[in-house]
């Protein structure tokens, strides 16, 4: 058996030995006030034996309270089966407890009490202690099966969000591969040395895909991996129209970060604005830790010819946001500034995960 469940159900075992000792010696002064024969000692033992054998009886009504659910019986089948086990217990209870007391005490048991006139509230004290304990067995069931349930759910969740993240983060996938292949094509007439190094530059790239597919966080240094083979595939399109500039908290590379997320947004300020500049433009990455937070800001020159398509209902905006509601729920920050007519920017934070 696992420790862990070993510690469990010995601190079970002595808080209800504790609390049955309890009711023992409180029922003991009981007698000893009531009884003015009975000498204390002898209300100890005899308060002992009558609680100690119910408590052990108690185990045994516990099985029975796990083997037969109350949601599994007809609700009058219930209450008539454990009527009848409360009779059968009781029965039990009082053979046990006048047994044992008689085997010690002998004839002196029946020159203190008078059992004929106490047998029946015993019996039917027997009972009542049989429903107090069937209900509160049936109460700690009732909240486990709850709570379990609240795992079960919680854990589901869990599930279908990683599935929908999955699914999400798969489909920037082959957007990025067609955007990929239609640079390689623009190539190919042009310049076949470059097309081939970029070719290969490409299945690097996928590569390194390949290797982060299941994955939903992983390390910042790999995902700047992957945005630097990118950023050297779109160098060998646009040449010096391109201008990349990067600042990186060192101390950041090793937190956990949401796989596929810098790359399509660098990918958008690549297509929206370097591409569609005749003099090209610059694209620049910061990533900072400020207050045990990932606050980062892509900002590129905006387009010079027609209105800039960055907008949140863009593919890649609209999956990146998607995935961050689902990993993060409130717990993070988005915000797109096109205040600029010259720059645009999108700024992001994330909470640092505590590994």
């Amino acid at each position: 058996m696992i420790p862990i469940f070993k510690n469990k159900k010995r601190t079970i075992f002595i808080w209800a030995f504790l609390l049955w000792t309890l009711w023992a010696i409180f029922y003991a002064l009981v007698m000893y006030f009531q009884i003015p024969e009975i000498p204390f000692y002898a209300a100890i033992i005899s308060s002992a034996n009558y609680n100690y054998i119910y408590a052990l009886l108690s185990i045994i009504i516990w099985k029975i309270c796990k083997t037969i659910p109350y949601e599994r019986m007809p609700k009058v089948f219930f209450v008539l089966f454990h009527f009848i086990l409360a009779n059968t217990f009781s029965a039990i209870w009082l053979s046990l407890f006048y047994g044992l007391w008689y085997l010690t005490q002998g004839n002196a048991i029946f020159e203190v009490i008078n059992i004929r006139e106490i047998i029946g509230w015993q019996f039917l004290f027997g009972i009542s202690n049989y429903f107090l304990i069937t209900g509160i067995f049936y109460t700690i069931i009732y909240y486990h099966n709850y709570k379990q349930k609240e795992l079960e759910e919680a854990e589901l969740k869990v599930l279908t969000r990683d599935a929908e993240l999955k699914a999400l983060k798969l489909q920037m996938n082959p957007h990025f591969l067609f955007n990929s292949l239609n640079s390689i094509n623009a190539l190919v007439t042009k310049d076949a040395k470059l097309a081939r190094r970029m070719i290969s530059q490409l299945s690097e790239l996928l590569r390194m895909s390949l290797e982060s597919h299941e994955k939903l966080l992983i390390p910042l240094q790999q995902e700047l991996d992957f945005v630097h083979t990118y950023i050297s595939i779109e160098q060998i399109r646009f040449e010096d129209k391109m201008e990349f500039y990067e600042k990186i908290d060192s101390s950041l590379l090793s937190k956990s970060f949401p796989a596929m997320l810098l790359q399509p947004l660098i990918e958008n300020a690549v297509k929206h604005g370097i591409a569609n500049n005749r003099k090209g433009g610059f694209i620049n990455l910061s990533l900072k830790n400020i207050n045990n937070q990932i606050v980062g800001t892509i900002s590129n020159t905006k387009s010079e010819h027609a209105a800039p398509k960055h907008n949140k209902n863009g593919l890649s905006f609209n999956n990146i946001r998607q995935r961050l509601d689902r990993m993060y729920g409130e717990q993070y920050q988005w915000e797109i500034d096109k205040s600029s007519t010259e720059i645009f920017k999108v700024t992001f934070k994330l909470p640092i995960s505590q590994e």
